[in-house]
């Protein structure tokens, strides 16, 4: 990705980010929201620009261990 697509995605998420999360942030001083904004921004665009693939399949459970012989004696 070139660098102005890049500047570009990254100014558009950050405009996003801002519009939505504005009024939450409203104790931030402007400096404080830029510099949340830039960094949020840039891991949107990581993230879009990247996906986390995962082709597994959510682990199995795992066997449940075999019961102490006092146990067995329990469950008889």
């Amino acid at each position: 990705m070139d660098d102005r697509r890049r500047k570009e995605a990254i100014e558009a998420a950050r405009r996003e980010i801002a519009r939505r999360i504005a009024r939450f942030c409203s104790t931030l001083s402007a400096e404080e929201f830029d510099r949340l904004l830039d960094r949020m921004a840039h891991v949107q665009w990581k993230y879009d620009v990247f996906p986390i693939v995962s082709d597994s399949s959510p682990p199995s459970p795992s066997p449940s261990p075999s019961p102490s012989p006092k146990e067995r004696e329990l469950l008889d």
